[in-house]
């Protein structure tokens, strides 16, 4: 037993010790009281992509903390973008969208892990200062939307959102999800579904004290689209106007085509 220990953290301590290098670590309560990174901090996307792991480690110095208790807790998120949530009303019979409220900032993947449930690490006051949690996530709505209808508040949209998120595996927390390996090193995963698509991710590393965080570090994570995922994407964003011309030339040949098939089996 005491074998098998001893090997896997010489497996985990060899990558820490290659990679720390690149790790970059935030404006901390105490410097270099963590230090971690991700075992891999490129990713790409393929045509038969459909998620992939995610494998974050570190090493806390616990003779700085004195040998008292102590949590980590990590989040990943990214990439950033717009989000537009619409509110449903039944009309003539009908359910149409009839309001709607824009998110800014909003981060398509976003994950919590922790070594116990946030609830009991910090009070709400301190996870809502480093956004450890969901329930404190920022999310920043469009100037020219502040005032929405009274009928619709906020918190509708925001519990909207959330749920949708959730449902696609896009939000996550997950309580005593990391594991430690002897005094110092530990070590997490957490899965970054396809959805959550390509761009630069930022996972933020938070060593907490006695219900405040008096360390930090932060690793950046980068997903890519190569090949023919990489060309399609690029012509849609660099020529629009001749990939939604190609687009309807396709669909209408697909279309002729299976309608020729189609005529000629009947």
């Amino acid at each position: 037993m005491i074998a098998a220990v001893a090997h896997e953290l010489r497996r985990i301590a060899l990558p820490a010790a290659l990679a720390m290098a690149a790790f970059s670590t935030g404006a901390a309560a105490s410097a270099n009281l963590i230090e971690a990174g991700a075992a891999q901090n490129q990713f790409y996307i393929e045509p038969s992509y459909d998620g992939t792991s995610i494998v974050l480690f570190g090493a806390v110095d616990r003779d700085r903390l004195k040998s008292e208790p102590f949590d980590v807790a990590v989040t990943l998120r990214g990439p950033v973008q717009p989000v537009i949530v619409w509110k449903k009303d039944r009309r003539a019979g009908l359910w149409v969208n009839s309001q709607r409220l824009i998110f800014d900032g909003v981060p398509n993947y976003f994950s919590v892990l922790s070594t116990r449930p946030l609830g009991e690490i910090a009070a709400v006051e301190e996870r809502d200062r480093f956004e450890l949690g969901i329930d404190v996530l920022s999310l920043p709505i469009r100037d020219e939307q502040k005032n929405p209808p009274s009928k619709l508040t906020r918190s509708e949209f925001e519990a909207a959102l959330i749920r949708q998120k959730k449902a696609a595996g896009l939000f996550v927390e997950e309580a005593r999800a990391i594991d430690f390996f002897g005094v110092s090193l530990f070590r997490t995963k957490t899965f970054l579904p396809a959805a959550a698509g390509p761009g630069l991710y930022v996972a933020h590393f938070y060593v907490l004290q006695g219900g405040k965080v008096v360390g930090d570090a932060t690793a950046r994570i980068r997903l890519r689209k190569i090949g023919i995922e990489a060309r399609v994407s690029s012509a849609a964003s660099e020529h629009p106007w001749l990939y939604g011309v190609i687009a309807v030339v396709l669909a209408a040949a697909v279309g002729g085509a299976t309608s020729f098939l189609t005529g000629r089996r009947t």
